[in-house]
């Protein structure tokens, strides 16, 4: 099975710039795509309004396509943790279980795990 070969099907659009100060339409829209502040990411099925709203705020955000990927038994769980690939293959978000600091500990960076990272690139859950 490779990563590399299934199509995106969502966008991941981040807010790098605020709409602060631009015309009403523009924070409307803003708002609309449900970002609330900086370097916030949200996700969104590609369709044609997601991406005619993106263009008219292309300035203020980054969007990256990607996909959410399979894992192997989690047909069977009521709430999937949610993993997110771009076209690479590689790991752009891999969900709040690589956020979350074991017990005792303290997360000081946002890096992921890099045997996490091999482990769901090779489609077993650690």
């Amino acid at each position: 099975m490779s990563t590399a070969a299934s199509p995106t099907t969502h966008y991941r659009i981040t807010l790098r710039r605020s709409a602060i100060g631009l015309p009403k339409r523009t924070g409307r829209i803003v708002e609309a795509l449900g970002l609330r502040k900086r370097l916030q990411s949200v996700y969104h099925q590609q369709s044609p309004t997601i991406a005619g709203m993106v263009l008219a705020i292309k300035e203020l955000v980054h969007v990256e396509n990607v996909r959410q990927l399979e894992l192997p038994g989690t047909a069977s769980q009521a709430q999937p943790e949610l993993i997110w690939v771009n076209q690479d293959g590689e790991v752009v978000d891999a969900g709040r279980l690589a956020r979350k600091a074991p017990k005792g500990f303290k997360v000081v960076g946002n890096l992921v795990n890099e045997e996490r990272d091999a482990a769901l690139r090779a489609g077993r859950v650690p």
